[in-house]
């Protein structure tokens, strides 16, 4: 636990420790009273009691009660504003961190999840640093310094008071124990129905496409089912536990009542001391009670606190962040291998593709075009072997450093909800408006962001709604052109276009592509037909390389696909 809380706290785990001293003077000042009332006791038993001595006890009270209420308000404020702080920081932290991790994470991680960790978790980590953890410090501390007066007043009576603790540790261990096992199978539950939300909300449109929103209505309320069933399932098994628990704690006082009685008839025991551990035993029992329920509650929060520190422990993608430049530089693969978890991908890739040239990947699905692409990105490291671009070694560079240097244009768009000014100026953010719209002419898209009723300050819906297909991808290319980095990485964008939009888009693409190394992605071989270079690859390998003409001379896979292609250029629907 103590570990899970410094990697949460970070850089603030000194101002928790702050906050965990004043919890203690402010238990501490919370004992007094009790001190206070033992005097107090013994005086009207001795028949000792008068007025000067009650206004000296008067005085040490309001004094500990003035104490524990500044001590008790810096405790809340200082907990309060140090751990806004600290969620701060580490949702920093996370994002930081999540921005960082490989691709690869993203694929095994489903969206629900990823969400409970970087929200929900988070929330449930600051109710346990600046509310529980205090309070139970403070509670703890205080039932400690009560326990030691008992002693130091009757070790015997102490130790009937605390006689049944054994018992009531033993139980909270056992609830601790269903609460790791238990807690675990809820925490899943919950992202599980988080990613269900998450899933059916964006993708009501398809799921009423094929009306099947019943169905996966359905699903959704399974989750949900799950989740009610094992959330009563955890609840039912430790609230009997929790109840035994403070029945056993209880069960001290008639323990100290019944042990006091004998030691009273024995003559070893006075009735003032009786009276005394009584009187204060009771108020001790409440905080051992209260402790006991704040540390299953922080138990189970503690999962989330765990999860936490798993994804921080996600290993980065680090390197040198050093000033790179992949102008007029080759990228070569040399015995590259690489797959996802135990699915091997590529297997002992040797090429290299030209500076300044349009290179084209090309091959069945799932032949590892795409991988290529992912790996000269730096989105994964690879297994085996190793990518150069010019002298330097992808592994031994910061990803940041490389993507400054690559542009990618993508089929699958991503905008933002923000301005089509800002969507575009993601390419560069020191932009200035006019780079910015000579951009967005150079990608043939100014014109119909002059016809929009607030032009380049119109509001992009979610995922581009209020767009077309065309207009988006446009607005891709805008922001490469924006960045102007000397590698473009290209999946063939014009596949899904109607002719105009694909008119438009090979203008704009044919701009970006000047001066550049590219490489693309392609899907229709008439794209790219005057590659400088085609790679062919077949189940990870490369199989052909050569241009267009070659590959064609050769009577290989790539012409055996052209000469498919060619076949269907006349396909067309019958009745």
């Amino acid at each position: 636990m103590v570990e899970i809380i410094r990697t949460i706290a970070g850089k603030y785990m000194n101002r928790m420790v702050r906050v965990t001293l004043i919890s203690v003077f402010e238990a501490i000042f919370g004992a007094v009273p009790f001190v206070v009332l033992y005097f107090v006791l013994c005086d009207i038993i001795d028949k000792s009691f008068n007025l000067e001595k009650l206004w000296s006890y008067v005085y040490v009270i309001a004094g500990s009660a003035l104490f524990r209420v500044l001590f008790s308000y810096l405790s809340v404020t200082l907990s309060r504003a140090d751990g806004t702080l600290m969620i701060k920081d580490l949702r920093l932290r996370l994002g930081e961190h999540v921005r960082k991790l490989p691709l690869g994470f993203f694929t095994k991680t489903d969206t629900g999840e990823l969400s409970n960790k970087t929200l929900e978790n988070v929330n449930k980590v600051e109710l346990i640093m600046t509310m529980l953890l205090p309070e139970v410090i403070s509670t703890f501390v205080l039932s400690l310094l009560v326990a030691s007066g008992l002693f130091y007043i009757d070790y015997r009576m102490a130790i009937a008071t605390i006689i049944t603790m054994p018992l009531a540790i033993g139980l909270l261990v056992w609830a601790k124990k269903i609460m790791h096992v238990r807690g675990k199978a809820l925490y899943k539950s919950s992202s599980a129905l988080a990613n269900s939300i998450i899933e059916f909300v964006s993708g009501i449109k398809f799921i009423k496409s094929f009306n099947n929103s019943q169905k996966k209505f359905d699903d959704l309320v399974e989750k949900m089912y799950d989740f009610k069933k094992r959330s009563l399932k955890t609840e039912g098994t430790l609230s009997p536990i929790m109840v035994l628990s403070g029945i056993s704690i209880d069960f001290g006082l008639v323990m100290l009542i019944l042990m006091g009685s004998y030691f009273m008839i024995g003559g070893s025991l006075d009735g003032r001391t009786f009276i005394i551990f009584i009187i204060i035993s009771s108020r001790f029992f409440e905080n051992l009670k209260a402790i006991s329920i704040n540390y299953v509650k922080i138990r189970y929060l503690m999962i989330a606190g765990q999860t936490i520190q798993n994804l921080l422990n996600e290993k980065e993608l680090k390197g040198n962040k050093d000033h790179v430049n992949f102008k007029n530089k080759d990228i070569v693969f040399s015995n590259v291998s690489f797959g996802y978890n135990d699915n091997n991908v590529l297997k002992n890739v040797n090429v290299t593709i030209p500076k300044k040239s349009m290179t084209a990947l090309v091959g069945p699905s799932g032949s590892g075009k795409s991988t290529m692409t992912n790996l000269m990105a730096r989105f994964y490291d690879v297994n085996e072997g190793n990518i150069h671009i010019g002298t330097n070694n992808l592994k031994s560079i910061d990803p940041e450093m490389i993507l400054k240097e690559v542009s990618m244009v993508f089929q699958k768009v991503i905008l933002f909800k923000d301005t089509i000014y800002n969507n575009i100026r993601v390419g560069k953010q020191d932009a200035t408006r006019e780079e910015v719209i000579e951009a967005a002419k150079m990608a043939n898209c100014h014109h119909f962001i002059s016809m929009l009723p607030d032009g380049y300050n119109t509001m992009v819906d979610e995922n581009g709604g209020n767009l077309s297909g065309g207009e988006q991808l446009r607005l891709s290319i805008a922001r490469a052109m924006l960045k102007d980095a000397p590698i473009v990485l290209l999946d063939e964008a014009t596949s899904s276009l109607d002719p105009e939009n694909e008119l438009f888009i090979q203008g704009a693409i044919s701009s970006l592509l000047k001066n550049k190394t590219v490489v693309v992605i392609a899907h229709r071989l008439k794209t790219i037909k005057n590659a400088d270079k085609i790679i062919v690859l077949e189940d990870g390998q490369i199989s052909e390389e050569g241009t267009h003409d070659e590959l064609l001379y050769e009577a290989g896979l790539y012409s055996s696909m052209w000469k498919t292609q060619e076949n269907t250029v006349g396909w067309k629907i019958t009745n």
